[in-house]
């Protein structure tokens, strides 16, 4: 689970896989961390992209593995590096996946790291993107998280307000994307967020963009939160291809005894054609329920209601899309 909360510049953009990561060196201003988490997670009925299952279960496991390294240059500035990798069980080479690598420069709760990294707009997506099956907001590329490429600056002033700005330089020409975001956070539980992102589809082609806003509100075991996006797909699009979107998430989480805890999601995505014509890509309510026997291992369950319309392939007489997901779960990190 996730859950936008305000942190040290460094410390956000470091934030990927364990909090729980072990320190395995820490001397004369240099420190260096091992951590990640190894997932059991089966779907039943149907799978994350709504397919049915054919059998009894789509085992969609996991195992992520990370490495955190900090040293001190001088008072008041230090040099930070970042890497993290994950093998699923059904990945067809077997090897590890990069998800994030970026190295930069922390000067005192601002940094400029380089690498592949999040896109700002992920403070605000992140403020709904809580549970398994939420993260709607990550709607263009410009606004995605584990982006090549990306050169970042993470400010905090004044222990409230957080200020991000990316920019992905690609190597195709016209396909940089570029984000923007602040999140302010109230001393009595009121997260307030702001998103501008956006980027090029290529050369001859259109390009995307994305206004995203979020709340959030924190009280004691409860948390509320909700976010709002709009934009373009595409601004050249014609006829059938997608050109706009909008797109919204609501999310509850309540904590019942310091193990158990649940969660409930409401998550839509509308795109309109070129033509006019409009069709929920993504919709649905999901509820979850966890239960942490300690720091390092969780249980959980999920139930993903899809309200996307089924499509049924004829052949095979299996839902193609729009089939509902049960998810059992099992995760050590460490």
């Amino acid at each position: 689970m996730k859950k936008a909360v305000l942190a040290s510049a460094v410390f956000a953009a470091m934030v990927s896989g364990s909090s729980l990561a072990a320190t395995v060196y820490k001397a004369d201003g240099t420190e260096f961390k091992v951590g990640g988490r190894v997932e059991f997670r089966g779907d039943f009925i149907g799978n994350e992209d709504g397919e049915e299952v054919a059998g009894t279960m789509d085992d969609a496991s996991r195992a992520r593995f990370n490495l955190k390294g900090k040293s001190e240059i001088t008072e008041g500035m230090s040099a930070f590096g970042v890497y993290e990798g994950e093998q699923k069980i059904n990945s067809s080479d077997n090897g590890f996946k990069n998800r994030y690598m970026y190295a930069g420069l922390d000067f005192d709760g601002h940094a400029l790291s380089f690498g592949k990294q999040d896109m700002a707009a992920v403070i605000v997506s992140d403020m709904t993107d809580i549970s398994e099956f939420s993260g709607v907001q990550q709607v263009i590329s410009g606004s995605k998280d584990k982006r090549d490429s990306v050169i970042a600056y993470r400010g905090e002033f004044a222990d409230s307000f957080q200020l991000q700005a990316t920019y992905q330089a690609q190597s195709d020409e016209d396909k940089d994307g570029y984000s923007l975001a602040g999140l302010y956070s109230a001393p009595f539980g009121l997260d307030v967020g702001l998103a501008f992102s956006g980027n090029d589809e290529g050369q001859g082609k259109g390009s995307a963009s994305q206004v995203l806003g979020g709340l959030g509100y924190t009280w004691e075991n409860l948390y509320i939160g909700g976010t709002y996006s709009a934009g373009d797909l595409d601004d050249k699009a014609t006829g059938t291809d997608d050109k706009k979107f909008t797109a919204y998430e609501l999310a509850f989480t309540y904590k019942i005894t310091k193990p158990l805890s649940i969660a409930l999601v409401y998550t839509n995505q509308e795109n309109e054609e070129a033509d006019g014509f409009k069709y929920d890509d993504v919709d649905g309510v999901e509820f979850a329920l966890y239960y942490k026997f300690n720091a390092n291992f969780r249980m959980y369950g999920s139930y993903f209601s899809n309200g996307v319309e089924k499509q049924i392939d004829a052949t095979t007489g299996l839902a193609t899309q729009g089939e509902d997901t049960l998810r059992f779960g099992a995760r050590y990190d460490f």
